[in-house]
């Protein structure tokens, strides 16, 4: 009897722990999804819409509006790093756009229903 012996490649034996695959440029989407993960381990988990990304001098600024805040993160392009971020809440000018239009339906129906209810009772009295 003959016995056959496979040589493997033993588990031990240690490579390089740099992947041989270069490593992607900052895009305008790659910082975005960056912004938006951050925002969720800070708090901010829905209703996340970005609004603005600009590059300047190697700084990448992102604007993200949430339902009552509204951020802005910055990442360095070199070091892909959070540099600053602020997030502030909304200012009152969004108030007369959160009117929905049902309820801007009740409105003029309201108004309607008092104006004539307004025109009847002056013609009863005679005025």
């Amino acid at each position: 009897m003959s016995e056959t012996v496979q040589e493997e490649n033993e588990p031990g034996v240690l490579t390089s722990a740099v992947p041989d695959v270069k490593v992607k440029e900052l895009n305008a989407e790659a910082v975005t999804a960056m912004a938006a993960s951050f925002l969720k381990r800070i708090g901010h988990k829905s209703g996340l819409k970005p609004k603005r990304v600009s590059l300047e001098e190697g700084i990448y600024t992102v604007e993200v509006e949430m339902k009552k805040f509204t951020g802005t993160i910055k990442i360095d392009t070199a070091t892909r790093q959070i540099r600053e971020y602020d997030v502030q809440p909304k200012g009152e000018e969004s108030s007369l756009s959160s009117l929905s239009p049902k309820t801007l339906i009740i409105m003029i129906v309201v108004s309607a229903i008092v104006n004539v209810g307004l025109f009847f009772g002056f013609k009863l009295f005679g005025l």
